[in-house]
């Protein structure tokens, strides 16, 4: 009998441990060197910042584009690839339409999930196999290609010549790369979004944005804004933010929805949840999810 009660008493420890956002710290650790917290206060604005250093390739990027063909939707998707990786944060990604179809030319993990390209996003968006992201603007059509099947000299104009998309959807697929569009917000340290253009609906504001610290070095920064502002004044107060206080050179930056599908959770260096920036929805709705994992 006593066995029995010490058994369920165990069973009662744990399950509190697992609703009240408890994790198994053997399972989900990082390395707090490559990864750095910080909620701050700039020009009475409060911004959130997940900085992590790609160095040493131990900081990978995983993107889960839509459901697959088994009719498994994102969120399982994600379940059954979470088991064992030491997950840093997972968000909510870019655009659906209504019926939940990926917005723009989108390939999942080397599968074709939409090729029509979207006119209004200038961002392309390519999630290697190894972890790393790299944006293109397709205004500049000169999107360049590394592999040895393919001549790495080469321009690809994905808008104006349909040989050079073909060529691009078969490189994606031999790759396992998942490709995605969103707004390009800001491309080579300068803002890419027009004001006149820029929707005027204002809204809390969460940014993926990379490119190099003071020393030249290669980081991806998630950063949040509980402030509500309209596209073009979150993205100009972000990269002033990541210019001037966190001397940050951005390569680029594009939005991360914050809308029907804000899910945002982030992980401490114990595997516990960090409570204070968070996400209003659950994982569970998400219809696309961006997650960051240390390896």
């Amino acid at each position: 009998m006593k066995q029995r009660l010490m058994l369920f008493s165990v069973f009662v420890l744990t399950a509190s441990f697992q609703s009240s956002g408890w994790r198994d710290t053997s399972m989900a650790t990082y390395d707090a060197n490559y990864i750095e917290i910080s909620s701050v206060k700039y020009k009475e604005e409060q911004f959130n910042v997940i900085y992590m250093k790609r160095e040493g390739n131990r900081v990978k990027a995983k993107y889960f584009a839509a459901a697959d063909f088994n009719g498994n939707n994102v969120y399982k998707r994600y379940q059954k690839w979470v088991s064992g990786k030491n997950v840093i944060l997972v968000s909510s990604g870019t655009y659906m339409d209504y019926d939940g179809v990926p917005v723009g030319l989108t390939i999942d993990n080397g599968v074709v999930v939409n090729k029509t390209l979207a006119n209004n996003f200038d961002g392309l968006v390519i999630v290697n196999a190894n972890g790393g992201i790299t944006v293109t603007n397709l205004k500049d059509g000169d999107l360049r290609l590394k592999g040895d099947d393919v001549d790495s000299t080469k321009k690809y104009d994905l808008r104006k010549s349909a040989w050079d998309m073909q060529a691009f959807i078969k490189w994606a697929v031999s790759h396992e790369a998942t490709v995605f569009q969103s707004h390009l917000l800001v491309y080579n340290n300068k803002l890419d979004i027009a004001f006149m253009n820029a929707s005027n609906a204002i809204a809390p504001r969460r940014f993926l944005a990379i490119g190099k610290d003071e020393k030249g070095k290669i980081v991806h920064a998630i950063i949040q804004s509980s402030e509500y502002a309209t596209l073009y004044n979150g993205s100009k107060k972000s990269l002033e933010f990541l210019n001037q206080f966190k001397d940050m050179e951005v390569s680029f930056m594009i939005n991360l929805d914050t809308g029907d599908q804000d899910v945002f959770k982030l992980y401490e260096k114990d595997g516990s949840y960090n409570r204070m920036i968070k996400g209003e929805k659950d994982l569970s709705v998400a219809v696309n999810l961006l997650t960051y994992y240390f390896q």
